[in-house]
């Protein structure tokens, strides 16, 4: 068989070498199609992007929780997809961008994933990353395969959990002031990093935003967290408001480190939680627009969920589309968030808060125009038998 092989290479002319090339070439390039259909690309998978001609362009990527990959700064959502669609995203992408690479020949393949480290929780990009059996990584290096540690990172409380006949669960202290410690990883180890819970401190605070900490927190602890009050805060009526939405005021001294005068402890703060310092010279807008009974600005000295914007607002109009609404956030933000509410709870299901400057916009549900249909519907029957009168 070999040496019919190469007496058929003699024969052949350099043109019919070519044809030759060209079919091995487009079959190689067919088999993602014959292939490709029959898997659905899942979160973790990772993919291997080459581009014939363009190794520049040749990258692994994998498929984050998200369901997204990134690729030289586009974002696509490939999860639920086949290989063939991902391969014509790529082309696209290269072809319509600034690119500017001419028809290129995009092979997406899918890598095998028989050996790897799983790395979860609070990191970057958590996922599944794959690890030669010969491969020696310790655990510094298995988390910066995620990206490194999130905000919201426990250092404190990295766990290792070994895959081997025992699965032990190794805690380890990772924080900058504890000294390196060479903790090899293996084939199928579990990386996990714990998070840390967090609440958010709003209003009349110097640095208002995200706190992370362990367990729970004092609201004296949050506000010197958060840089303690500003000149303008109003410390009378500082507003707590739980992960489940129940909102409480309590009164706080200048002070405010300190157990109020009759002893009775400060509240604590829980993951989820919101914490509001008020302006004491005024009262803030919260913009109540679209399909309500009484749209406009409405004066409060808070936040408030949903359900108690649109009723000062007026409650919905008989136009209004009740099952989502938009917010607009001071910093330009857009978030669209569905509305559900729940009578026997008295309460929405999900916990979205809007902040004095926020506009709450409610949109007009879709109607069906039954007068534009009725007349469509007669000129298209008077169409028809005027048709049929012609042709008898």
């Amino acid at each position: 068989m070999t040496s019919h092989f190469r007496s058929l290479q003699v024969y052949l002319t350099p043109c019919c070498r070519l044809q030759a090339c060209l079919i091995f070439f487009l079959f190689f390039i067919a088999s993602p199609t014959l292939f490709g259909d029959v898997y659905r690309i899942k979160k973790g998978d990772t993919l291997l992007i080459a581009v014939v001609g363009q190794p520049e362009y040749t990258h692994s990527v994998q498929v984050r929780e998200d369901g997204r990959i990134n690729y030289f700064g586009g974002e696509f959502d490939v999860a639920g997809s086949t290989v063939t669609t991902v391969n014509h995203l790529i082309r696209m992408f290269l072809v319509r961008g600034d690119n500017h690479v001419r028809n290129p020949v995009v092979m997406v393949s899918l890598v095998l994933q028989e050996n790897g480290v799983f790395v979860g929780g609070a990191v970057k990009t958590p996922g599944r990353y794959i690890i030669s059996p010969e491969t020696d990584i310790d655990l510094y290096r298995a988390i910066a395969l995620a990206g490194g540690m999130g905000e919201n990172a426990d250092r404190q409380g990295v766990q290792l959990i070994r895959k081997d006949t025992t699965e032990t669960v190794e805690t380890y202290d990772l924080s900058t002031n504890s000294p390196y410690r060479d903790i090899r990883v293996n084939i199928n180890d579990l990386v996990f990093v714990m998070p840390l819970s967090g609440i958010e401190v709003q209003g009349e605070v110097r640095t208002p935003g995200k706190i992370f900490f362990r367990g729970e927190i004092g609201v004296g602890h949050a506000l010197a967290r958060a840089g303690g009050p500003t000149q303008e805060a109003d410390l009378t009526v500082v507003v707590k408001v739980e992960k489940n939405g129940k909102r409480s005021e309590f009164n706080l001294s200048d002070q405010f480190w300190k157990s109020p005068p009759n002893d009775q402890p400060l509240p604590t703060l829980l993951d989820g939680d919101v914490l509001f310092v008020p302006n004491v010279f005024k009262t803030e807008s919260i913009y109540v627009t679209g399909y309500v009974r009484n749209p406009g600005p409405q004066r409060v000295r808070g936040p408030l969920n949903l359900l108690q914007a649109v009723a000062l607002g007026g409650g919905f109009d008989v136009s209004a589309n009740r099952e989502e609404v938009i917010i607009h956030r001071q910093d330009g933000t857009i978030i669209e968030v569905p509305f559900t509410f729940n009578p026997t709870e008295g309460a929405t299901r999900q916990h979205v808060l809007l902040y004095p400057g926020d506009i709450l916009e409610i949109k007009k549900k879709f109607q069906v125009n039954w007068g534009l249909i009725s007349t469509l519907s007669f000129i298209v029957f008077s169409g028809v038998s005027l048709i049929l009168q012609i042709s008898q």
